[in-house]
Protein backbone atom coordinates (compact mmCIF):
# COMPACT_ATOMS: atom_id res chain seq x y z
CA UNK A 1 0.00 0.00 0.00
CA UNK A 2 2.95 2.06 0.68
CA UNK A 3 4.11 2.38 -3.04
CA UNK A 4 0.96 4.10 -4.00
CA UNK A 5 -0.09 5.53 -1.15
CA UNK A 6 1.93 8.59 0.02
CA UNK A 7 0.00 8.89 3.42
CA UNK A 8 0.68 5.46 4.13
CA UNK A 9 4.59 5.69 3.25
CA UNK A 10 4.75 8.76 5.82
CA UNK A 11 3.15 6.55 8.48
CA UNK A 12 6.03 3.67 7.31
CA UNK A 13 8.31 5.74 10.58
CA UNK A 14 5.70 4.47 12.88
CA UNK A 15 4.77 0.87 11.96
CA UNK A 16 3.88 -1.84 13.60
CA UNK A 17 0.60 0.21 13.55
CA UNK A 18 -2.33 -0.91 16.07
CA UNK A 19 -5.89 -0.40 15.01
CA UNK A 20 -8.51 0.25 17.88
CA UNK A 21 -10.25 -3.01 16.98
CA UNK A 22 -9.23 -6.62 15.28
CA UNK A 23 -9.54 -7.49 11.96
CA UNK A 24 -8.87 -4.18 10.31
CA UNK A 25 -6.28 -5.65 8.10
CA UNK A 26 -6.70 -4.78 4.43
CA UNK A 27 -4.01 -6.68 2.19
CA UNK A 28 -0.80 -8.33 3.84
CA UNK A 29 1.22 -6.21 5.53
CA UNK A 30 5.26 -6.72 5.83
CA UNK A 31 6.88 -5.58 9.44
CA UNK A 32 11.04 -5.67 9.91
CA UNK A 33 12.13 -7.10 13.08
CA UNK A 34 14.50 -9.67 14.57
CA UNK A 35 17.61 -8.86 13.26
CA UNK A 36 16.33 -8.92 9.49
CA UNK A 37 13.64 -11.38 9.45
CA UNK A 38 10.16 -10.37 8.68
CA UNK A 39 6.95 -10.49 9.89
CA UNK A 40 3.54 -10.70 8.01
CA UNK A 41 0.10 -9.47 9.26
CA UNK A 42 -2.82 -10.72 7.36
CA UNK A 43 -6.37 -10.12 6.59
CA UNK A 44 -8.19 -11.69 9.17
CA UNK A 45 -11.47 -13.91 8.69
CA UNK A 46 -15.00 -13.49 9.50
CA UNK A 47 -16.42 -15.13 12.39
CA UNK A 48 -20.35 -14.98 13.04
CA UNK A 49 -20.04 -16.59 15.81
CA UNK A 50 -18.47 -14.13 18.02
CA UNK A 51 -19.51 -10.47 19.43
CA UNK A 52 -17.88 -8.72 16.98
CA UNK A 53 -20.16 -10.21 14.32
CA UNK A 54 -23.55 -8.89 15.90
CA UNK A 55 -22.85 -5.56 17.47
CA UNK A 56 -22.70 -2.41 15.24
CA UNK A 57 -19.69 -0.88 13.74
CA UNK A 58 -19.00 1.82 16.01
CA UNK A 59 -19.56 -0.09 18.92
CA UNK A 60 -16.63 -2.62 18.29
CA UNK A 61 -14.39 -0.06 20.07
CA UNK A 62 -15.72 -1.01 23.52
CA UNK A 63 -15.43 -4.86 22.89
CA UNK A 64 -11.43 -4.41 22.23
CA UNK A 65 -9.64 -4.57 25.89
CA UNK A 66 -7.30 -1.73 26.39
CA UNK A 67 -5.84 -2.91 29.56
CA UNK A 68 -4.98 -6.31 31.41
CA UNK A 69 -7.72 -8.14 32.24
CA UNK A 70 -8.91 -7.60 36.13
CA UNK A 71 -12.02 -9.98 37.45
CA UNK A 72 -14.99 -8.66 38.77
CA UNK A 73 -16.19 -11.44 41.25
CA UNK A 74 -19.62 -11.07 41.80
CA UNK A 75 -20.65 -10.92 45.47
CA UNK A 76 -19.02 -8.27 46.15
CA UNK A 77 -18.85 -5.51 48.76
CA UNK A 78 -20.68 -3.23 46.33
CA UNK A 79 -23.51 -5.00 46.80
CA UNK A 80 -23.59 -4.95 50.31
CA UNK A 81 -24.39 -0.92 50.74
CA UNK A 82 -28.06 -2.33 49.62
CA UNK A 83 -29.27 -4.30 52.53
CA UNK A 84 -32.19 -5.93 50.52
CA UNK A 85 -29.62 -7.51 48.24
CA UNK A 86 -26.95 -7.73 51.36
CA UNK A 87 -29.63 -9.60 53.31
CA UNK A 88 -30.74 -12.12 50.29
CA UNK A 89 -27.29 -12.90 49.73
CA UNK A 90 -26.48 -13.21 53.04
CA UNK A 91 -29.47 -16.31 53.22
CA UNK A 92 -29.02 -17.96 49.43
CA UNK A 93 -26.13 -16.34 47.37
CA UNK A 94 -26.52 -15.55 44.35
CA UNK A 95 -29.69 -18.37 43.32
CA UNK A 96 -32.51 -16.31 41.94
CA UNK A 97 -30.23 -13.69 40.52
CA UNK A 98 -29.86 -12.53 36.81
CA UNK A 99 -26.57 -11.05 36.22
CA UNK A 100 -26.27 -8.58 33.03
CA UNK A 101 -23.08 -8.07 30.97
CA UNK A 102 -23.34 -5.31 28.83
CA UNK A 103 -26.56 -5.48 26.92
CA UNK A 104 -24.64 -8.77 25.29
CA UNK A 105 -25.06 -11.51 28.21
CA UNK A 106 -27.46 -12.52 30.68
CA UNK A 107 -26.65 -15.27 33.45
CA UNK A 108 -29.42 -16.35 35.67
CA UNK A 109 -28.15 -18.14 38.51
CA UNK A 110 -30.89 -21.30 38.70
CA UNK A 111 -28.82 -23.37 41.30
CA UNK A 112 -25.60 -22.85 42.91
CA UNK A 113 -23.94 -22.80 46.75
CA UNK A 114 -24.24 -19.90 48.77
CA UNK A 115 -20.57 -19.64 48.58
CA UNK A 116 -20.64 -19.62 44.67
CA UNK A 117 -18.39 -17.05 43.45
CA UNK A 118 -18.83 -15.82 39.48
CA UNK A 119 -15.41 -14.01 38.37
CA UNK A 120 -15.82 -11.44 35.08
CA UNK A 121 -13.11 -11.08 32.22
CA UNK A 122 -13.42 -9.20 30.00
CA UNK A 123 -13.63 -5.41 28.31
CA UNK A 124 -13.70 -2.69 31.27
CA UNK A 125 -16.16 -1.01 29.05
CA UNK A 126 -18.63 -3.43 29.19
CA UNK A 127 -20.71 -2.76 33.02
CA UNK A 128 -22.02 -5.70 34.82
CA UNK A 129 -25.44 -5.07 36.26
CA UNK A 130 -27.23 -7.49 38.71
CA UNK A 131 -30.65 -7.98 39.55
CA UNK A 132 -33.19 -9.98 41.10
CA UNK A 133 -34.70 -12.81 38.01
CA UNK A 134 -38.14 -12.44 38.24
CA UNK A 135 -37.48 -8.61 37.33
CA UNK A 136 -34.65 -9.32 34.63
CA UNK A 137 -36.89 -9.11 31.79
CA UNK A 138 -38.69 -6.00 32.10
CA UNK A 139 -35.05 -4.30 33.28
CA UNK A 140 -33.43 -5.56 29.96
CA UNK A 141 -36.42 -4.16 28.10
CA UNK A 142 -36.15 -0.64 30.42
CA UNK A 143 -32.20 -0.55 29.84
CA UNK A 144 -30.63 -2.31 26.74
CA UNK A 145 -29.05 1.21 25.40
CA UNK A 146 -29.22 3.03 28.22
CA UNK A 147 -27.39 1.38 31.18
CA UNK A 148 -27.13 -2.07 29.34
CA UNK A 149 -24.54 -1.10 25.99
CA UNK A 150 -23.97 -2.23 23.79
CA UNK A 151 -26.08 -1.65 21.71
CA UNK A 152 -25.43 2.10 22.46
CA UNK A 153 -28.55 4.46 22.36
CA UNK A 154 -32.14 3.55 21.89
CA UNK A 155 -32.22 3.61 18.13
CA UNK A 156 -29.35 1.32 18.04
CA UNK A 157 -31.34 -0.82 20.79
CA UNK A 158 -34.84 -0.71 18.73
CA UNK A 159 -32.77 -2.43 15.56
CA UNK A 160 -31.89 -4.92 18.18
CA UNK A 161 -32.35 -8.60 17.97
CA UNK A 162 -32.05 -9.58 22.07
CA UNK A 163 -30.45 -12.26 23.72
CA UNK A 164 -32.01 -14.87 21.52
CA UNK A 165 -30.01 -17.71 22.60
CA UNK A 166 -30.48 -19.82 26.12
CA UNK A 167 -27.79 -22.41 27.13
CA UNK A 168 -28.49 -24.71 30.17
CA UNK A 169 -25.75 -25.21 31.91
CA UNK A 170 -25.18 -28.16 34.35
CA UNK A 171 -21.82 -27.63 35.62
CA UNK A 172 -20.31 -30.86 37.87
CA UNK A 173 -17.40 -30.83 40.14
CA UNK A 174 -15.09 -32.73 42.41
CA UNK A 175 -12.91 -30.15 44.59
CA UNK A 176 -15.20 -27.06 45.53
CA UNK A 177 -12.09 -25.32 46.75
CA UNK A 178 -11.25 -25.27 42.47
CA UNK A 179 -12.60 -23.00 40.26
CA UNK A 180 -14.93 -25.64 38.36
CA UNK A 181 -15.16 -23.72 35.34
CA UNK A 182 -14.89 -21.20 32.79
CA UNK A 183 -17.72 -20.11 30.91
CA UNK A 184 -16.67 -18.71 27.69
CA UNK A 185 -18.91 -16.14 25.70
CA UNK A 186 -16.76 -16.27 21.71
CA UNK A 187 -15.53 -12.61 20.98
CA UNK A 188 -15.87 -11.10 24.57
CA UNK A 189 -14.30 -12.75 27.79
CA UNK A 190 -14.94 -15.43 30.17
CA UNK A 191 -16.94 -15.80 33.96
CA UNK A 192 -14.71 -18.23 36.41
CA UNK A 193 -17.17 -20.10 38.10
CA UNK A 194 -15.94 -20.82 41.65
CA UNK A 195 -18.06 -23.34 43.76
CA UNK A 196 -17.26 -21.86 46.90
CA UNK A 197 -14.93 -18.80 47.24
CA UNK A 198 -13.51 -18.45 50.46
CA UNK A 199 -14.01 -15.06 51.03
CA UNK A 200 -17.78 -16.32 51.27
CA UNK A 201 -17.05 -19.62 53.10
CA UNK A 202 -20.44 -20.32 55.77
CA UNK A 203 -19.41 -24.04 56.77
CA UNK A 204 -18.11 -27.02 55.72
CA UNK A 205 -20.94 -29.04 56.47
CA UNK A 206 -23.27 -27.13 54.05
CA UNK A 207 -20.82 -28.00 50.78
CA UNK A 208 -20.41 -31.82 51.62
CA UNK A 209 -24.39 -32.43 52.18
CA UNK A 210 -25.10 -30.70 48.63
CA UNK A 211 -25.15 -32.04 44.97
CA UNK A 212 -21.79 -31.39 43.44
CA UNK A 213 -23.41 -29.47 40.81
CA UNK A 214 -24.50 -25.79 39.42
CA UNK A 215 -27.33 -24.56 37.52
CA UNK A 216 -26.59 -21.68 34.95
CA UNK A 217 -28.67 -20.60 32.38
CA UNK A 218 -26.61 -18.21 29.94
CA UNK A 219 -28.32 -15.62 27.60
CA UNK A 220 -26.66 -14.64 24.47
CA UNK A 221 -27.21 -13.15 20.49
CA UNK A 222 -28.11 -15.65 18.07
CA UNK A 223 -24.99 -16.53 16.89
CA UNK A 224 -22.92 -16.04 19.65
CA UNK A 225 -20.77 -19.08 21.00
CA UNK A 226 -21.08 -19.98 24.64
CA UNK A 227 -18.68 -23.36 25.66
CA UNK A 228 -17.40 -24.87 28.97
CA UNK A 229 -14.12 -25.25 29.55
CA UNK A 230 -11.23 -25.91 32.12
CA UNK A 231 -10.32 -23.44 34.30
CA UNK A 232 -7.90 -20.78 33.10
CA UNK A 233 -5.27 -20.14 35.75
CA UNK A 234 -5.16 -16.39 36.46
CA UNK A 235 -3.22 -14.54 38.87
CA UNK A 236 -1.14 -16.42 41.80
CA UNK A 237 -4.33 -17.99 43.44
CA UNK A 238 -4.53 -19.91 39.40
CA UNK A 239 -1.17 -20.49 39.79
CA UNK A 240 -1.95 -22.56 43.24
CA UNK A 241 -4.63 -24.38 42.30
CA UNK A 242 -3.35 -25.18 38.49
CA UNK A 243 -3.16 -29.15 38.37
CA UNK A 244 -2.03 -30.23 34.78
CA UNK A 245 -3.36 -33.67 33.06
CA UNK A 246 -3.25 -35.56 30.41
CA UNK A 247 -5.71 -35.33 27.12
CA UNK A 248 -8.59 -37.94 26.89
CA UNK A 249 -8.57 -40.21 24.35
CA UNK A 250 -11.99 -37.94 22.82
CA UNK A 251 -9.64 -34.98 23.37
CA UNK A 252 -6.70 -36.13 21.46
CA UNK A 253 -8.82 -37.40 18.65
CA UNK A 254 -10.36 -33.88 17.94
CA UNK A 255 -6.81 -32.16 18.17
CA UNK A 256 -5.37 -30.91 15.51
CA UNK A 257 -2.76 -32.87 14.09
CA UNK A 258 0.65 -31.48 12.93
CA UNK A 259 2.92 -33.40 10.00
CA UNK A 260 6.48 -32.10 9.52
Amino acid sequence: MSYKDPVAAAAQRYKPIQSAVPGTTLGPIQIDAFLGAKLYDTPGVHLHHRQAAVVHSEDLPALAPKSRLRGQSFPNAQLASDKSVAEKIGSSGLNGFSIFWGGLVRIDIIKVLPETCLTFYGPKALQIHMVPTDKADEFYQKEVGVLLTPPTGKQRAGDWMGLETERQLQIKYEDAERPACDVAISGLGWITVEPVNKSHRISDSSVEETAKELHLAVHVPKPVEIFVRPPMPVGKTGGELYQYRELTEEEEEIRPKWFF
